[in-house]
């Protein structure tokens, strides 16, 4: 009896609930674009926790390479996206840098 209960309250519960889960907002992040370099995180005290690369090869012979650093100093933390791509004599044609800070989660939209 007390199994069948249970039972039916957890259906319920679920069908309850996924609704809730289909409207997820696209809009929330929780990563803050930031203006800070790698040298200025560094400056600040930051450490490198994490490191990962990897690189692509398009159809005219460039290459992408994607730098990711995870950088923390505290419970303050920095994802920095390193995108570079270069030819096949190993010369940087574009290279960008963002680095972002972990916050609570918002709401994408003007001024953010």
């Amino acid at each position: 009896m007390v199994a069948r209960k249970l039972k039916f309250f957890l259906i319920i519960t679920y069908f309850l609930s996924f609704p809730l889960i289909l409207n997820a907002n696209p809009n929330a992040d929780q990563w803050m674009e930031s203006d800070k370099s790698y040298k200025d995180l560094i400056n600040e005290g930051f450490e490198v926790k994490s490191y990962a690369m990897n690189n692509i090869e398009t159809a005219n012979g460039l290459y992408i390479l994607l730098f990711v650093t995870v950088l923390q100093k505290n419970n303050d933390i920095y994802e920095c996206q390193e995108y570079q791509t270069i030819d096949k004599s190993i010369e940087t044609l574009n290279m960008t840098l963002i680095c972002k800070e972990l916050v609570q989660p918002y709401e994408k939209g003007l001024g953010t």
